[in-house]
């Protein structure tokens, strides 16, 4: 009889594609990656790699999780059944896609919000083996400004020798957090303050002040605020601003000396 009844069960499961439960289930190894990092726009693959049992090899189902990294509950994301074509749920939409044999995904147009816990369960329901395995992708964005505050990219700064003079550099929404460097001449130059708060979508502004006491020699000198994000995917995309000293008042001394010149031309025009 008991015999009989799990026959029966093994073909109401065959049947509907429906695991009815896990219980006396043996373990199987899953191999996921434990952490993979992306950059915000890119695309991304998550691997679920596993061992077959020994019978019922093409029974499987395959299911993908995914908990926010701001969030307690799971959802699941994609399911896929023997040989059925996968179905996708959930936010992601159209954007997730099945690769490979097996349970590997690629998720497309990675967003902010896809930051979090990423789980593959692999379910052999007819041979009663399962196991999982857990991702952790992170989500980085590149910061979008570097602004030195009160100036446009370029200006022409009055900087009076001797006289200590203060710039404020602002860098908008970056993941990890954007850290502001000043160079001046190519030399890096120590901050008097630096700050940051956190927005809503878990990216991070960044502000930093530095004085300088400018010299003579300073004149025509290039003061750059160089945005810096510590990750391997974005340390070499970096964006900056800067602007230019002006130690010797020439400049203004040659505004108001082509003024001048152009005053009296105009004006012999009418004589």
């Amino acid at each position: 009889m008991a015999n009989s009844t799990r026959v029966l069960l093994k073909v109401i499961v065959a049947v509907t594609g429906i695991a009815l439960c896990y219980a006396q289930q043996s373990e199987i190894r899953v191999s996921t990656y434990e952490i993979r990092e992306t950059v915000y726009g890119d695309t991304v693959g998550l691997m679920c790699n596993y061992e077959y049992p020994d019978y019922y090899k093409e029974n499987v189902i395959i299911t993908w999780l995914f908990q926010p990294a701001d969030a307690n509950e799971e959802i699941v994301i994609m399911s896929k059944t023997d040989d059925n074509e996968p179905l996708y749920y959930g936010p992601f939409g159209n954007r997730i896609e099945h690769t490979g044999s097996r349970g590997d995904i690629l998720i497309h147009q990675v967003t902010l919000k896809e930051d979090g816990l990423y789980t593959c369960e692999v379910n052999f329901y007819l041979s009663k083996a399962y196991g999982e395995g857990d991702t952790e992708l992170i989500v980085y964005y590149m910061v979008e400004f570097i602004d030195i505050l009160k100036y446009n990219a370029g200006d022409y700064v009055w900087a009076p020798p001797g006289e200590p003079i203060s710039f404020d550099c602002e860098g908008t929404r970056g993941k990890p957090i954007a850290e502001l460097n000043w160079y001046l001449s190519n030399e890096k130059v120590p901050p008097e303050s630096e700050s940051f708060t956190e927005n809503d979508d878990g990216t991070f502004d960044s502000y930093s002040t530095v004085v300088i006491v400018p010299t003579l020699s300073d004149h025509n000198a290039v003061l750059k605020c160089e945005g810096f994000q510590d990750t391997r995917l974005l340390e070499w995309k970096r964006k900056y601003e800067s602007v230019v000293l002006n130690t010797s008042g020439v400049a203004k001394k040659v505004v108001s000396f082509v003024l001048i010149i152009s005053t009296i031309a105009l004006s012999s025009l009418f004589v």
